[in-house]
């Protein structure tokens, strides 16, 4: 009898020994509950705007449009950052700006700079007269119903194929704009103006 209660015993203790530990409620709950969330798909993110461009009333055909202002210009010349064909490039920016163009029948430089307490359209046109130009004539004041433009016809002495042009200057907000141009006839550059400015906004 001895002997039995004694290997029901050691039976008993071996079966006790073999068994797993009861599990942990808690800990199984939030396992799963980590899982879960780990499953749930994120929110979508709300779709970006798209930007539309707005309508523009002005034909955009022959129109320079940057660095926040718009002009005119024929159809076969493209107007070009001359800072940027510099070693190293000087950019233009919205404060200080010269384009150029060049073809086999006309040549356009235009430049502007933050204006100054007074307005002198001389002193403007210095910042791209070359000293191969010479001045013609006065100074012929030209009013626009936004603009008053100061123009000034020039000679090129070392041009024998662009040997006249005309140079002018004005003010819009708060820049100075000064423009250039060499062609092949007398009075050409005046006309140039004239259409190249009634496509010029500013802001």
């Amino acid at each position: 009898m001895k002997r039995v209660l004694l290997l029901s015993l050691v039976i008993l203790l071996w079966v006790v020994s073999c068994t797993a530990p009861a599990p942990d409620l808690q800990a199984q709950v939030r396992i799963a509950v980590s899982a879960t969330l780990a499953a749930m798909p994120s929110a979508t993110p709300a779709p970006i705007p798209t930007p539309y461009p707005t309508y523009t009333p002005v034909s955009l055909a022959n129109l320079f449009c940057s660095y926040r202002f718009c002009i005119g210009h024929p159809q076969d010349v493209y107007l070009i950052d001359q800072g940027a064909r510099r070693n190293p490039p000087i950019p233009s920016t919205y404060d200080y700006g010269v384009l150029f163009s060049y073809s086999a029948s006309l040549f356009l430089q235009m430049a502007w700079t933050l204006s100054g307490p007074s307005f002198d359209p001389q002193g403007v046109m210095r910042l791209i007269l070359d000293p191969a130009e010479q001045l013609q004539g006065g100074m012929q004041t030209i009013v626009l119903p936004t603009l008053n433009v100061f123009y000034q016809p020039i000679t090129v002495s070392n041009q024998s194929v662009l040997p006249f042009g005309g140079m002018a200057a004005w003010q819009c907000g708060r820049r100075d704009f000064v423009w250039k141009a060499y062609t092949p006839q007398d009075g050409m550059a005046l006309e140039l103006l004239k259409e190249a400015l009634g496509r010029f906004r500013c802001e």
